[in-house]
């Protein structure tokens, strides 16, 4: 098992290869990518760093009622695939998030039953597999599938093969109240992925207005207020035994550190601590 990072916000005001030569100087063994670069590609394997996924595009058209729209996501999902395998990337991530959130879980995920199947396809003949992140989406509708046990069943119920999988992020569970392990139990030899993020709870913010969220002040960022996203280590997930469960499912992937949290954010100083501090909890675990 490795332990690997998102590109967080202000890195991206730095040179690439300097960021890389960040990473590696800092004991990160991989990078996840957007898009596929070859320059990019070039830059972090030259630092003696790993690809670890490349984000796929198209997946909101995927969702759409609109058979001309599902067509062109695929079109755009599979260009994406070829040409991450040119690269030699083999995981991709993927969130399905649907241009109409109004009209409900059910009814986009018929509409993702259409669209999906060629591009799973078409990732099974490039040798890529496709690891989707159960990120909820926003309020009023969180509207993103494959946020929760019983969807994930239906998911691969629809789509069972094997280059389709999950990218792991406990933070979304603890946020929506699903118990994390229990969901690491029963389907972590779907997980190709992992992110290295938590979620804090705050008892006294939901005892103020429930879930509801605040009605006199802003969120802080990347949370609302009674929940919060935070760095490994800072938020209600054991990372020992979540590293311990991975192990015993036989993965041996990476952990890729999303920094999603305000108190380490808006500048490259306070992203960075962040990103250490990340490691320094996560490499009691890894091994």
């Amino acid at each position: 098992m490795k332990i690997g990072l998102r590109i967080p916000g202000t890195a991206r005001e730095l040179q690439f290869e300097q960021f890389c030569a960040w990473c590696r100087d800092t004991g990160f063994q991989a990078i996840d990518v957007g898009g596929v670069s070859p320059e990019q590609v070039r830059s972090i394997r030259d630092a003696g760093l790993e690809v670890g996924t490349a984000d796929l595009p198209g997946t909101r058209d995927l969702c759409s009622a609109d058979a001309e729209k599902r067509r062109a996501g695929a079109e755009t999902a599979c260009a994406a695939i070829r040409s991450a395998a040119e690269n030699g990337i083999d995981k991709m991530f993927c969130v399905f998030v649907p241009e109409d959130a109004a009209r409900g879980r059910k009814a986009n995920f018929d509409n993702w039953k259409l669209g999906f199947p060629a591009v799973v396809e078409c990732a099974e003949q490039q040798g890529v597999r496709l690891a989707m992140e159960g990120w909820p989406g926003g309020y009023p509708y969180y509207p993103a599938l494959g946020c929760t046990p019983e969807m994930w069943r239906a998911m691969f119920a629809a789509c069972p093969s094997p280059a389709f999988g999950l990218n792991f992020d406990p933070s979304h569970l603890v946020r929506i109240g699903v118990d994390w392990y229990r969901a690491l139990d029963e389907f972590g030899e779907k997980v190709i992925h992992v992110h290295g993020k938590d979620t804090e709870i705050d008892p006294d913010r939901l005892y103020e207005h429930g879930n509801l969220g605040p009605t006199f002040r802003a969120a802080p960022a990347f949370g609302e207020s009674w929940w919060r996203y935070t760095i490994p280590g800072d938020g209600l997930v054991h990372w020992g035994k979540m590293v311990a469960r991975l192990e015993g499912t036989g993965f041996d992937g990476i952990i890729s550190v999303e920094l999603e949290d305000s108190r380490y954010h808006r500048s490259w100083e306070r992203e960075s601590e962040g990103l250490r501090r990340s490691l320094h909890h996560l490499a009691h675990f890894v091994r």
